[in-house]
């Protein structure tokens, strides 16, 4: 039995095809031309579906709006809701009740179910008419929700992104249509959030190799010259260093320099995913985003940054399950998207990679060979020279920070708060969305500052989330002063000088720490800046520990303890080859030391066998100490003697300077295996060196 509903459902199904659905449903009769006329015609409907969705596009971006597009006409073609804006007409009139020809015939029979047809049609189409626009596209997008469930939550969950992105909320510094979220794309160049050089302090090498690459690389008429020198010139440099060396602040820099956006991706992110090929699509869309933002730039290039290297670019066939079989396509993706098939064509725009790792021994050689990374840059922790400019740098910005003026101006509705950096450059710190931008300036007598026209531009629209103008010029903005600025501070010249030689082995990363925490410890005594004595304090908590005390809850110190540290401190003043004790403390410390004396190590690297033989005396001269003036030793020297017994045995048997010279000695070869030459004379020449030093140190103690 056919209902109202089925009638209408089957004629637009069958209007839509006709071929199909003709002879495939029981009791219907075709529509004739004036039906059609009553009914809405289906393309329209789907047009005016798709465009309602591509109004977004300015706020979503076009990407997005396509896909969203692809859901309502997908609901709207696949329901029975029409979407087409409501028309005013006439209200049909009702169809009389038909009356079967007096004489009968054929068609009798057909007469009545036509008529009634027509007008459970029009009142079909009139009920679905009634809701207003917008009801009828959520009721359309809820079709599509529910017919493709999983292809909906991805398009709605891309649309919030780019919407946040949009808004500022994303911390992209540049926004690009097409980008995922694994990918943080930040504008190169001098704008106010360009890294420089004179960022990057303490690797006065590793910068001077890498702008030395860079200058052939991001040179404008680089591949001119190159071509007329029959060279190609070096795309991808892999920076490799310990961790906090400033590998990601150098990349910063690098691609300031070759006034290029740059594209930070970390290799964890890339490969993460729960389904197979997650990590092959990432890299592929991270070097096509990188080759679309290229092209839009001023010099067709763009800098990639990977971060963390290692955790895509290890060495490969060393799982033989699926996952290390995901992971091996991965690399080989990446391998293909550095140095494959005409990837330095001439006619695609250039895409520089800078890649970092901690751990460079686990990078499969594909990956590390000459035309993938051409050039690998060593980030070595910095010498003593290099930690004296690093405590220069950041102290000299606690410094300056102390004493500048922060200033308050207006432009376009928006307030904008700033520090005034040596009277030169504004900081800004409000509001939050440009906090940590930073402009050249000029601050004149009379309460106006001229800035750049682009740094302004950029920093209202950082404030205002949109999307930064190009303008030139410079603008003049009136200010107020809302801080005047600290006094003047305590001119220590050798601070910076004291606190290298104290921090043998510390890298930018621990440095920029110890800074900060003398700082927080100055504000938490009600200090205005921080002084020497702070800096001291940090740095030896750094070091050493934090005490497991507060000030003034600490216990009365051990007697034993200052006997035993001062063992330690007057051996240094006499051994020749030992640099002489700073500082000591009896304090009990978070890392299980009852007391610490601290010295001014050097950074040497190349040690002769009386100074390793000193080294060996100044550990054990505490544990002299106790036996010479209390009668015996305690258990507080257990650390002492094991790092002296570890160095007496690298003087035997990995460097060979014992008195008999290299017959003994012992090494680990490339497969992991230990082999040992000496067995157990070696052992008895580590004692005897043991020995010897015990004798020394307590020599010493009693003189």
């Amino acid at each position: 039995k056919n209902t109202v509903s089925s009638r209408g459902y089957f004629s637009a199904l069958a209007y839509l095809e006709p071929s199909k659905t003709r002879h495939k449903v029981r009791g219907y009769h075709p529509p004739t031309a004036d039906h059609l006329g009553r009914m809405r015609t289906p393309i329209p409907v789907l047009i005016t579906a798709f465009f309602w969705a591509l109004g977004f596009s300015p706020l979503i971006g076009v990407g997005h709006a396509v896909n969203l597009g692809c859901v309502v006409l997908l609901a709207t073609a696949a329901g029975s809701t029409p979407l087409a804006p409501r028309r005013k007409t006439r209200k049909a009139p009702r169809a009389p009740k038909p009356k079967p020809p007096s004489g009968g015939g054929k068609n009798a029979s057909h007469t009545a179910p036509e008529e009634g047809f027509v007008a459970n049609t029009t009142a079909t189409t009139k009920r679905f008419t009634g809701p207003k626009t917008a009801a009828r596209l959520a009721l359309a997008l809820l079709q599509g929700c529910v017919l493709a469930p999983r292809s909906c939550a991805y398009t709605f969950r891309s649309i919030t992104q780019s919407i946040k992105k949009k808004l500022g909320r994303e911390g992209v510094i540049l926004n690009e249509e097409g980008v995922d979220d694994f990918i943080t794309v930040y504008g190169g160049g001098s704008g106010p959030d360009a890294t420089t050089w004179d960022d990057v302090v303490g690797a006065p090498a590793a910068v001077s190799e890498l702008r030395r690459i860079l200058r052939v690389a991001g040179a404008a008429d680089a591949s001119q010259k190159a071509r007329r020198a029959g060279a190609t010139p070096p795309r991808n440099v892999l920076l490799a260093g310990p961790p906090g060396t400033g590998k990601t602040l150098i990349a910063r820099a690098a691609a300031a320099q070759l006034d290029a956006p740059l594209l930070v991706a970390s290799a964890a992110e890339i490969v993460k995913g729960k389904y197979a090929g997650v990590g092959v699509e990432r890299v592929r869309t991270l070097f096509a985003a990188a080759r679309r933002v290229a092209a839009r730039s001023t010099g067709r290039l763009a800098v990639v940054f990977i971060d963390e290297l290692d955790s895509c670019g290890r060495v490969r066939g060393g799982d033989a399950s699926a996952v290390g079989a995901d992971h091996d396509n991965t690399l080989n993706q990446l391998l293909v998207e550095m140095d494959g098939f005409g990837v330095r064509d001439a006619s695609n725009p250039d895409v520089v990679v800078l890649a970092a790792t901690n751990r460079r021994d686990m990078l499969d050689p594909a990956l590390t060979r000459r035309g993938r990374f051409d050039r690998v840059v060593e980030m070595a922790a910095p010498d003593r020279d290099g930690r004296e400019a690093l405590f220069e740098h950041y102290v000299g910005r606690q410094r300056s920070a102390f004493l500048a003026r922060e200033i308050t101006f207006k432009v376009d509705n928006t307030e904008v708060a700033c520090q005034a950096l040596d009277n030169t450059t504004l900081r800004v710190f409000k509001p939050v969305k440009a906090a940590g931008l930073r402009a050249k300036a000029t601050l004149f007598a009379n309460n106006t500052a001229r800035l750049d026209a682009r740094d302004l531009e950029a920093i209202i629209a950082r404030a205002q989330g949109r999307r930064a103008q190009r303008k030139s010029g410079s603008e003049d903005v009136s200010f107020s002063v809302s801080y005047e600025g600290g006094s003047k501070v305590e001119n220590d010249t050798d601070l910076a000088s004291t606190l290298a030689d104290l921090s043998p082995g510390l890298v930018g990363a621990d440095v920029a720490a110890v800074v900060n925490d003398a700082a927080l410890a100055a504000l938490d005594k009600d200090q205005d800046y921080a002084t020497r004595d702070d800096y001291l304090r940090a740095l030896e908590d750094a070091i050493l520990g934090i005490p497991t005390h507060p000030d003034g809850a600490s216990p009365k110190p051990d007697h034993r303890i200052a006997v035993h540290e001062a063992g330690h401190a007057v051996s240094s003043f006499f051994l020749e080859n030992v640099d002489e004790a700073t500082r000591a403390s009896v304090r009990p410390r978070s890392g299980g030391s009852l007391g610490v004396t601290m010295f001014g190590a050097g950074d040497a690297t190349n040690l002769r066998r009386a100074e390793l033989r000193d080294r060996v005396v100044m550990m054990l001269a505490g544990k002299a100490a106790e036996a010479h003036l209390l009668g015996d030793a305690s258990t507080g020297a257990a650390d002492d003697v094991r790092r002296a017994a570890v160095l007496a045995e690298a003087i035997v048997k990995t460097y060979g300077l014992s008195q008999d010279g290299a017959v003994f000695t012992s090494w680990i070869d490339e497969y992991g295996k230990r082999h040992e030459i000496g067995g157990e004379d070696g052992d008895a020449a580590v004692r005897a060196e043991l020995v010897e030093a015990e004798a020394r140190a307590l020599q010493l103690v009693k003189d």
